[in-house]
C-alpha cells in the first residue's frame, strides 16, 4: 500500500537513491544496515520524530517503509505506533512487518527507542549472518553441482556427435540436444548467481575513486574495440579462434582494474571497522571532538586508509563542510560498505552521540561482512580454479571428438560406400554409417563452446562477487582459452592421425 495518495503535493523521491529497492535479495542487507543507523543516531538523545526522518533519507529499499511511517505521522497527525501498525500490515514483506509491528508494539508501550533499536539491530545483525553463511552452503552445494551439469552437457553434445556418425540421426534431434547443452549452461550459471549471498560492494556514486575510474574508463573504451576488432577478424576470414583470442586479449585490462579495485575495497573495508572504533575512542578518552581526534589516531594499524585518511584531515583543516568532507573520504573508498558505516557514525556524532558508543555501532557492519567475506572466499577461490580447469578440458575435448570424427569420415567414406554396395543387405542393416551430417558437428559445436564461455565466466564472478568489472578478467580468460583450443586443437588431431592413409 502506498500512502502517498494521501499527500499530493509530497515531493517524489528519486528511485536513483534507493539502489535495490523492489529487490528483496537485499533486504536483509539493507534492513541490517539501517536498523545499526537508527540505533546509532537514537543514543544520541534525538527526538523519534528526527529518528524516523533521518531513517527515511537513507539510500537503501528499507528506508521507504520509514518515509511512509514518517509522512503518516507529519502529515496524517497520526502517532508514530500507530503508523508503524498502519504500514506493517500492509506490507507483503515479511521480514519488515513483523520488525514494523514489534516496533509499533514497542512505541506504544513508552519502551525507550534506544534500547529497542539497539537490541533489534544486534537480531538483525545476527540475521544477516545467518543468512550469508546459509548462502554460503548452499554456494559450496551448487558449485559441486556445476561441474556435474557442464560435464553433463558437454557429454550431450558428444552422444549427439557419435549419433549422428552410426546412424542417420534427424538435424532436428541434433539442433534440439544442442539447445538443451546451452540451456543447462546457462541454468547453471544462473543457479550459482541465485544461491550467492547478496550484498552491495561498490557505492554506486564511486567515481572519485581512482581505480573505480580506471577501470570504468577502461571499459568505456575497450569493449567496444573488442567487439570492432572481432567483427573485423571474422569479416577478414581470419577464423573465429583468432577473433576470440583477440576480443579476450583486448577485455584482459578490463578484468586487471576491476580486480585491483575489488582488492583495494576489500582491504580498506577491513581497516574500516577498526578506524572508527580507534577514532570513537580517542574522541571520548581526551574529550575532543572527531575532527580533532583524527589527528591523534595511529594510522598503522589501518594502513590501507592512510592515504585516505590524510586527505580528509586536510580537508577538515581548511575549514571545508565537515559532512562534505566525511561523504567526499567515503566515496573516494569506492566501498559501500565504508559509506554506509562513515554516513551513520558522522550522523550520529554530528547528532551528540557518545564517539565511543557510536564507533563501536558503526563499525559492527564492516567487521560482520570482513568476517563472512574470508568464508566466501574459501568456497570461491577454489571453485575458480575448478571452473577454469574444467574449461579448458571440455572445450578441447569437445573440439577433439568433432574432429576424430571428421577425420574418420573423411578417411573411411570413400571404401564404405564401396564395400556396403557388394554386402548383403543383412550386413548393411547391422554395419551402418552416416556420413552425411558429419559436417554439421563442426557447426553446431560452436554455438556450445560459447554457451560454455559466456556460462562458465559469468558462474566464477557470481561465486565470487565483486563489482561488475572483474567479469571481464574471467571472461577475457575463457573467450582466449576457447579461441586457442578452436585454433590448435584441429592442428593437434590432424597431427595424430596424419599417419593414417585415407582409404579408396
Amino acid at each position: 500500500m502506498n500512502f502517498s495518495r494521501f499527500w499530493p503535493g509530497r515531493k517524489k523521491k528519486d528511485s536513483s537513491n534507493y539502489k535495490s529497492s523492489g529487490n528483496s535479495d537485499y533486504l536483509s542487507y539493507d534492513l541490517f544496515y539501517q536498523l545499526a543507523y537508527m540505533s546509532s543516531i537514537a543514543a544520541a538523545g534525538i527526538p523519534r520524530s528526527q529518528i524516523f526522518e533521518f531513517a527515511s533519507r537513507l539510500p537503501c529499499s528499507s528506508s521507504r517503509y520509514f518515509a511512509e511511517i514518517h509522512n503518516l505521522a507529519k502529515k496524517m497527525r497520526y502517532d508514530y505506533g500507530v503508523a508503524c501498525r498502519i504500514v506493517g500490515e500492509s506490507t507483503k514483506e515479511a521480514l519488515v512487518k513483523s520488525l514494523l509491528l514489534r516496533l509499533s508494539s514497542s512505541l506504544g508501550s513508552g519502551e525507550p527507542e534506544s534500547d529497542f533499536l539497539a537490541q533489534e539491530a544486534q537480531i538483525q545483525a545476527e540475521a544477516f549472518k545467518n543468512e550469508y553463511e546459509r548462502g554460503v552452503e548452499s554456494l559450496k552445494k551448487w558449485t559441486e553441482a556445476y561441474g556435474a551439469l557442464i560435464v553433463s552437457a558437454a557429454l550431450i553434445v558428444m552422444v549427439a556427435a557419435i549419433s549422428m556418425l552410426i546412424y542417420p540421426v534427424a538435424i532436428g534431434v541434433t539442433v534440439a540436444l544442442v539447445g538443451v547443452t546451452i540451456f543447462i549452461s546457462i541454468l547453471g550459471a544462473w543457479a550459482i548467481y541465485r544461491v550467492s549471498p547478496k550484498e552491495i560492494r561498490v557505492h554506486p556514486q564511486a567515481s572519485d575513486c581512482a581505480a573505480h575510474s580506471r577501470a570504468r574508463h577502461l571499459a568505456r573504451i575497450l569493449v567496444p574495440v573488442s567487439i570492432a576488432a572481432f567483427a573485423v577478424f571474422l569479416l577478414a576470414g581470419v577464423g573465429l579462434g583468432w577473433a576470440l583470442m583477440v576480443a579476450g586479449v583486448l577485455l584482459f585490462p578490463i578484468g586487471i582494474a576491476g580486480t585491483v579495485f575489488d582488492r583495494q575495497v576489500t582491504r580498506k573495508d577491513t581497516d574500516i571497522s577498526t578506524f572508527l572504533r580507534s577514532l570513537g575512542n580517542v574522541a571520548s578518552a581526551i574529550g575532543v571532538t572527531v575532527s580533532n581526534a583524527l589527528d591523534r589516531v595511529d594510522l598503522r594499524s589501518t594502513a590501507n586508509l592512510a592515504k585516505d585518511v590524510k586527505h580528509l584531515r586536510s580537508r577538515l583543516v581548511s575549514r571545508l563542510k565537515p559532512e562534505l568532507c566525511w561523504q567526499r573520504f567515503s566515496l573516494e573508498t569506492g566501498s559501500e560498505t565504508i559509506y554506509r558505516s562513515v554516513k551513520m557514525f558522522n550522523d550520529a556524532t554530528r547528532l551528540g552521540g557518545d564517539p565511543e558508543e557510536v564507533g563501536n555501532r558503526s563499525s559492527i557492519i564492516a567487521m560482520s561482512l570482513d568476517f563472512l567475506r574470508a568464508k566466501r572466499s574459501q568456497v570461491s577461490s577454489s571453485f575458480v580454479i575448478l571452473v577454469l580447469g574444467m574449461h579448458v578440458a571440455l572445450v578441447a575435448l569437445l573440439l577433439f571428438v568433432t574432429q576424430v570424427i571428421n577425420i574418420f569420415s573423411s578417411t573411411v567414406e570413400g571404401v564404405y560406400s564401396k564395400a556396403i554396395a557388394s554386402a548383403p543387405i543383412s550386413t548393411v542393416q547391422v554395419f551402418t554409417f552416416s556420413f552425411k551430417n558429419v559436417q554439421l558437428l563442426g557447426t553446431l559445436v560452436i554455438p556450445v563452446i560459447l554457451a560454455l564461455t559466456g556460462a562458465n565466466a559469468f558462474a566464477i564472478k557470481a561465486a565470487d562477487g565483486g563489482n561488475k568489472y572483474k567479469l571481464y578478467t574471467y571472461l577475457a580468460v575463457t573467450t582466449v582459452v576457447s579461441g586457442a583450443m578452436l585454433v590448435f586443437v584441429p592442428i593437434m588431431a590432424e597431427r595424430i592421425f596424419s599417419a593414417i592413409p585415407k582409404m579408396s
